[in-house]
């Protein structure tokens, strides 16, 4: 399972120190009005965490910083998230898609959150409340003999670490 996307929007990737998961709206893709944290905040980082994506989701709008998903039981749980924070664009025009990968940096151990196959007002109605039994929505995870193959674990290899 390959995931291209590391680097955040200021270039940096999320894997490396001082970097990880944060919910503020610009801090993955630039201008996409989306994003992904693990605490109330839009400053602060959890360096426990980094994520890796195929599909990141663009939305127009004000963005709204109140949504909270509680994980508990599920395999987010099982890497220690409880629960994700969401800030989001108001308005999703088209097909909207989120494919991540949230990945815990002590041992690697990762789980993939996919929102798919919607548009519009279901498409946003997902991507900010990407909860377990939502209709578009799939939590699960990653078995480590598949990956996620990610730049950062090409580079663990390549250094003789991983």
């Amino acid at each position: 399972m390959k995931f291209d996307n590391i680097d955040l929007a200021s270039g940096i990737s999320g894997a490396r120190d001082g970097q990880g998961m944060k919910r503020a709206d610009a801090y993955y893709v630039t201008n996409s009005k989306y994003a992904i944290g693990t605490a109330d905040s839009n400053t602060s980082i959890d360096e426990d965490y980094y994520l890796v994506w195929n599909k990141w989701p663009t939305l127009t709008g004000a963005v709204s910083n109140a949504s909270v998903v509680t994980y508990d039981g599920t395999a987010l749980d099982d890497i220690g998230i409880s629960s994700l924070w969401i800030a989001s664009g108001a308005t999703a025009t088209g097909s909207q898609e989120l494919d991540v990968a949230i990945i815990r940096k002590s041992d690697r151990k990762a789980v993939r959150l996919t929102v798919t196959g919607l548009s519009g007002t279901a498409a946003r109605t997902a991507l900010r409340g990407p909860a377990v039994g939502v209709t578009g929505v799939t939590v699960a995870a990653i078995d480590p003999k598949e990956g996620p193959r990610t730049p950062e674990t090409g580079r663990l290899t390549l250094l003789g670490y991983a």
